[in-house]
């Protein structure tokens, strides 16, 4: 009978033995899992006030990008910038000035993309502002000097105020143009653009 108990003891002990070893690898399994998971978003630095300069291939300022805060993702190279404010020049005086809540840099800098309130504007040679459009999510490819959002925008100009569903802007061409459901009211006065 003691030579029953042996067999039978020895054979739970191996299945028990079994059973949580296969336990606890499914556990770590689970857990290594969660950590990559979780480490996909963790950002590997941050820093505070940026600044980055961009030249053109002829030497000159091609845009300005400060944010208040940035951090970097590792895994995909990108960034999340907090209060970003882009600067595009081309070829005059006065840039193009862009600024939103938050925003996304891809990998290379191709993308922007600006989430919140947008608000875009251009000043004049006088330091006037003759162009405003208001929006929330923009997305910018800058080496194109491009912009473009489907959502609602108002656009201000010296003597009208304009409301439309999405734009799309070339700031090379210093063009905007207006997607859809386009409303413009014009006023002999000059429109009064406030902060």
């Amino acid at each position: 009978m003691s030579d029953i108990v042996k067999a039978w003891g020895f054979s739970l002990f191996a299945s028990f033995t079994a059973i949580a070893s296969f336990w606890l690898l499914l556990d770590s399994d689970n857990d290594a899992y969660y950590e990559t998971k979780e480490d996909f978003r963790a950002p590997d630095y941050s820093f505070e006030e940026m600044n980055r300069r961009t030249g053109s291939e002829l030497g000159g300022l091609k845009n300005v990008l400060d944010a208040d805060l940035v951090e970097h993702f590792p895994k995909d190279d990108s960034m999340e910038l907090v209060r970003p404010y882009l600067k595009i020049y081309n070829d005059s005086d006065e840039p193009w000035h862009i600024k939103s809540e938050t925003g996304w840099v891809s990998s290379g800098n191709e993308v922007i993309l600006l989430h919140g309130e947008v608000e875009i504007w251009k000043n004049g040679k006088n330091r006037k502002r003759i162009l405003q459009a208001l929006t929330t999510e923009l997305r910018i490819l800058p080496n194109q000097e491009y912009a473009q959002t489907d959502n609602t925008a108002i656009i201000i100009g010296p003597s009208s105020v304009t409301h439309a569903l999405g734009f799309r802007a070339n700031f090379s061409l210093n063009h905007l143009e207006l997607i859809e459901r386009v409303r413009t009211k014009h006023s002999k006065k000059s429109s009064r653009v406030g902060l």
